[in-house]
């Protein structure tokens, strides 16, 4: 093989690569809180209304028009907390159907308000970063797919 087939290939499959790891969303927003520096991204066509603002800056939320809701925010830790305790505090106000941490994440599932949320935190020095999806459960085989893929995208900067 040539030197410049080598390399062709070698750039060919490096391209598949990056390809097969990325997130399956066509349309993707990807959002980044200047703030925090909280990041996550999801499929356009699947929250297409930005909802306002918060004054602090911590995040944004994007709704569709089924009742589906994607929030994508930060905070600070003040009272610290640990994913144990998002857990156990989400369990004493909702029904929690799932849930699973580590040392500096949780992931908590459940029902409220007659609707179902699931979140994914991760911890980064004194911060929080947090996606949320909620959503009606009559729209449960259209968002229990993208929950997964979409909160595995979160991403906080490890020096925050």
């Amino acid at each position: 093989m040539t030197t410049s087939r080598y390399l062709a290939a070698a750039v060919a499959m490096g391209l598949a690569a990056t390809i097969a790891c990325a997130p399956a969303f066509a349309g993707q927003v990807t959002y980044k809180n200047e703030r925090f520096g909280t990041k996550a991204s999801f499929p356009a066509e699947a929250f297409p209304e930005r909802l306002p603002a918060p004054v602090e800056g911590d995040g944004l939320a994007w709704a569709s028009p089924d009742g589906a809701q994607i929030f994508i925010y930060a905070r600070e830790n003040r009272g610290g907390e640990t994913p144990k305790s998002i857990i156990r505090d989400r369990g004493q106000m909702d029904d929690v159907t799932y849930d699973a941490s580590g040392n500096s994440w949780a992931v908590v599932s459940g029902y409220h308000d007659g609707r179902i949320f699931y979140e994914r935190y991760i911890f980064r020095g004194d911060l929080i970063h947090s996606v949320a999806i909620r959503y009606p459960k009559d729209q449960r085989s259209t968002y229990d797919k993208l929950v997964g893929p979409v909160t595995m995208t979160l991403k906080g900067p490890s020096g925050s």
